[in-house]
């Protein structure tokens, strides 16, 4: 007999009341979702969220804050909103050692599906969260990614993450620096944003659990399912420099809360392994990149690798097995080369500082002649569409980097001076704007990648979101071309998104410049 669902639809504003519904459970997923015991006391103040969709499985989160040292929470999946036709529900114990976190791995699902959920305990009902499978392998649906990085949480609103969250999607990437490992507080742009620094297992979740609290950032996890690969910031600035490097119990620190965090399960063979293959139906694949817990050569006496050995053979393996017709490869650090006067590059923390690394990937996609290979990409604070070039007439691969949520780039007042100067000595840039934030729209289909870039004034909570350009990109023809005409609502580059009072916009790029000195002195570090 299915095992009885008890729910109570306590301050849902989105499900009907339910009691004594009965769960359809696949016999094949038995062992999987079979209660484990009884829910426990507990509340769910830090929302809900779904990730690492595949065509028949889904990865569930939640968090219980409870006194007791081991509790437990009961997760109903349903085909519906109203949680009336149920598919499978799950008693997921939890204790103080992993944060409270509550996290499982329902199977059995329909490809390419919407689905509804709700967590359980003896006393609360968490909010209904909505998730959705990838297409099917052999599926030639389009599918629709968003994707963002370097959300500094007191720097501004996270008015992206309202925006993505209001938008139809099947997947959205978080590419790197989720977090910030230092106290923002003196770079605040938006009062009373508390923050902390971040340096053992007690700070990090504790910086988990504030950005948390950002309303947009939880309605963005409670709508759509996502992925998330680490740079820099989630454990501590440009840490892989060994200048100094951080202590083993700090990276695992920062990687253990980041797990207990995101809807992410654990390989078996590798606890903190990230680096992975996503099949979106025979549209695209995505590969997932860990750029910073496997680099060598920054001061510690081994040949320089961004990527290490192992999982630069899995990627060049992953890239020339797959069949999918999009090859997009979630990347923290930008790919394509920048460059500065002179050809001097800007900046040695992305592959630039690992040239035989990317040698190495280009020589693989042009000798194996891998078409639609693209970069989606974060990190550097910049909206940048690029051609990477073998020679002038060329181009073996693109990158889309979707600028930052809200960290600094460059100053607004330096942007009409910027933009024409870095495409000048860059010509392989199709696009550049370094001054707005917000985050990525790709739509993968079968003949072509559609990607657009929108932004929003972060200084102002639920300021909409625009889109500043978009790029087409032509099946097989691996190189980028600007869409023109269909961006009505684009702020011109180099003009802020809203009149601002003089005095008050003199006041905010000082605070941008002081942000960009520390940032920038940071770096060099």
């Amino acid at each position: 007999m299915p095992p009885t669902v008890r729910l109570t639809r306590r301050e849902l504003a989105l499900a009907a009341t339910l009691a004594g519904a009965h769960a359809l459970v696949p016999p094949a997923f038995a062992r999987i979702i079979e209660p484990r015991g009884q829910e426990g006391p507990g509340r769910f103040l830090d929302g809900v969220a779904s990730g690492e969709p595949s065509h028949d499985a889904v990865t569930f989160w939640s968090r219980l804050s409870t006194d007791r040292p081991v509790s437990g929470a009961r997760l109903v999946v349903a085909e519906d909103e109203a949680l009336t036709r149920t598919v499978a529900t799950a008693v997921i114990p939890t204790s103080r050692s992993v944060d409270g976190a509550l996290k499982t791995r329902i199977g059995g699902l329909e490809p390419g599906r919407h689905y509804w959920y709700v967590w359980q305990s003896a006393d609360d009902v968490s909010p209904v969260g909505r998730t959705k499978t990838a297409p099917h392998p052999t599926s030639d649906d389009a599918v629709r990614i968003g994707f963002s990085s370097c959300q500094n949480y007191p720097v501004g609103f996270f008015n992206a993450h309202a925006d993505a969250a209001a938008t139809d999607l099947d997947l959205y990437a978080f590419l790197g620096d989720y977090t910030y490992e230092y106290d923002s507080t003196q770079d605040a742009e938006i009062p009373a944003r508390g923050d902390v620094a971040s340096v053992d297992l007690r700070s990090y979740r504790s910086k988990l659990r504030l950005y948390r609290q950002d309303p947009d950032l939880r309605e963005l996890h409670r709508l759509h399912p996502v992925v998330h690969i680490w740079d820099d910031h989630e454990v501590a600035d440009n840490y892989s420099d060994n200048a100094p490097r951080p202590s083993d119990q700090q990276r695992s620190a920062g990687y253990r809360a980041s797990f207990e965090w995101l809807p992410r399960m654990a390989m078996p063979e590798e606890r903190f392994r990230t680096y992975k293959p996503l099949r979106l139906g025979r549209t695209a694949e995505l590969f997932l990149l860990d750029q910073r817990q496997y680099r060598t050569g920054d001061g510690d006496g081994q040949p320089k690798s961004i990527l290490g050995r192992t999982q630069m053979e899995w990627l060049k393996r992953s890239l020339a097995a797959t069949d999918a017709r999009w090859k997009l490869i979630g990347n923290q650090a930008m790919f394509t080369p920048l460059r500065v006067l002179n050809a001097i590059p800007a900046n040695t923390d992305q592959w630039d500082g690992y040239p035989d690394d990317r040698a190495e990937v280009e020589q693989l996609i042009q000798d194996r002649v891998l078409q639609n290979v693209t970069f989606l990409t974060g990190d550097i604070h910049l909206f940048i569409a690029a051609d990477n070039r073998a020679v002038p007439s060329s181009s073996f691969a693109t990158e889309y980097v979707g600028g930052s949520v809200t960290s600094t780039g460059v100053p607004e007042e330096l942007a009409p001076v910027a933009g024409p100067a870095i495409i000048a000595n860059n010509p392989n840039m199709r696009y550049f704007n370094g001054h707005q934030h917000g985050w990525s729209l790709a739509r993968v289909g079968k003949d072509e990648l559609r990607v657009d870039y929108r932004a929003s004034d972060i200084a102002v909570h639920g300021a909409p979101s625009t889109t500043i350009a978009s790029f087409r990109q032509a099946v097989d023809a691996n190189r980028i071309e600007r869409v023109t005409g269909e961006e009505p609502d684009a702020a011109p580059l180099g003009q802020p998104l809203r009149a601002t009072p003089g005095s008050e916009l003199a006041a905010r790029r000082e605070k941008f410049r002081r942000a960009v000195t520390r940032d920038l002195t940071r770096r060099a570090r």
